[in-house]
């Protein structure tokens, strides 16, 4: 019989994880309620772009105001919710003189003032939603026996080594914000120029395209808001420092982020190549495209600004408080000269080797 035993097979544990666990979230009751505002507004808005567009009077172009619709509902909200009356009091009046001096810059003054705190706020809805759903899967995607969609493109998006242990997850527990972060403001502005000028190729290089850039700049900020909304939210892996700990170097996740974008430099090369060949084709191009980046650097120097100073705070005081509850222990143990082993208990007199010893294999031959 234990003849018998001892031929069995031993089975290997694979590694499982618990489902039953509840998720962390860091929603709260409002950020529900605007996110759900948001979307109902963005759905209205996109329905009435497509209905106004197809009208003789407007074109796409013309009818890009409305997508600002959610932004700016949202951003009203927050003056009125907050009680800032005389900042209120202030846009109106600006909006007033504004329109009987130059009627389209009663657009830069609702899409700057009002349109950019609506996308701040949006912005941290969307990290309290996703921060730690995208946490826990790069905490087990490479220990996974497969990976499904949603693993893969968040290792493609932030660039994951697929060697690399990704259980090990690390964050600064004592972040103090003394200045605003001017190297993320300066990675958001880069990424949105970069989605802008495809954006640019398209519209100077489409023979489909007839552009007529009277008031264009203007309505295209309409795109330059939903990029901000899109580039932004990424700057609070750079804020927390979240990181996957390993025995040399640490691999920063949001230098993961950059480095895929800057995988696309190289088209972004073709596409300033095709930019300079649209600009020889006459000066209307050229102020456009020089209007547009203007706006893009203003945009979203001014969009961040305003998160970093009223909605950042309370989100990484958030995320620090369920820190513990998501990774309570580094479940990654490395074994080096910097970490005390785990059988050093303090005895004195006991011998003690360097732990790099236990794997040196000693090849020479022993003398007599």
């Amino acid at each position: 019989m234990d003849g018998e035993e001892m031929k069995k097979p031993v089975m290997e544990k694979a590694v499982t994880f618990n489902d039953d666990i509840p998720a962390i979230t860091l929603l709260r009751k409002t950020d529900k309620q605007v996110g759900l505002l948001f979307l109902a507004l963005l759905v209205a808005s996109i329905v009435a772009f497509f209905l106004v567009a197809m009208t003789e009077e407007y074109t796409v172009y013309t009818s890009l105001p409305i997508m600002a619709i959610p932004f700016f509902v949202i951003g009203a909200i927050f003056y009125i919710v907050n009680r800032r009356f005389i900042a209120a009091a202030v846009i109106i009046v600006l909006s007033v003189i504004a329109y009987f001096l130059m009627p389209e810059s009663v657009l830069f003054i609702l899409y700057l003032l009002v349109c950019a705190e609506g996308v701040a706020i949006i912005v941290e809805v969307f990290q309290r939603l996703a921060f730690y759903e995208i946490m826990a899967r790069i905490e087990k995607s490479n220990i996974k026996e497969k990976q499904d969609i949603i693993d893969k493109i968040v290792v493609f998006f932030f660039n994951i080594p697929v060697d690399l242990d990704t259980r090990n997850l690390k964050i600064d527990e004592n972040i103090s914000r003394n200045k605003i972060p001017i190297k993320d403001m300066l990675n958001s502005v880069l990424i949105s120029v970069l989605f802008c000028m495809f954006l640019w190729i398209y519209m100077f290089l489409n023979p489909a395209v007839t552009l007529h850039t009277n008031g264009v700049p203007i309505y295209t900020f309409t795109i330059i808001l939903y990029l901000s909304a899109m580039v932004m939210p990424w700057t609070i892996f750079s804020t927390v420092n979240a990181r996957i700990g390993t025995d040399y170097r640490d691999f920063n996740l949001y230098n993961g982020f950059m480095e895929t974008f800057k995988k696309m430099f190289l088209p972004a090369f073709a596409a300033v190549m095709f930019l300079i060949f649209a600009l020889s084709s006459g000066p209307e191009n050229f102020y456009f495209i020089l209007m547009s980046l203007a706006m893009i650097i203003v945009m979203t120097v001014f969009t961040t600004l305003m998160y970093f100073t009223s909605n950042e705070l309370t989100l990484v005081n958030d995320i620090l408080d369920k820190w513990k509850d998501f990774h309570p222990t580094e479940i990654y143990s490395s074994y080096n000269s910097y970490t005390k082993s785990s059988m050093d208990d303090d005895i004195p007199g006991t011998p003690r080797r360097n732990p790099s010893d236990c794997f040196a294999l000693q090849l020479k031959n022993q003398g007599r």
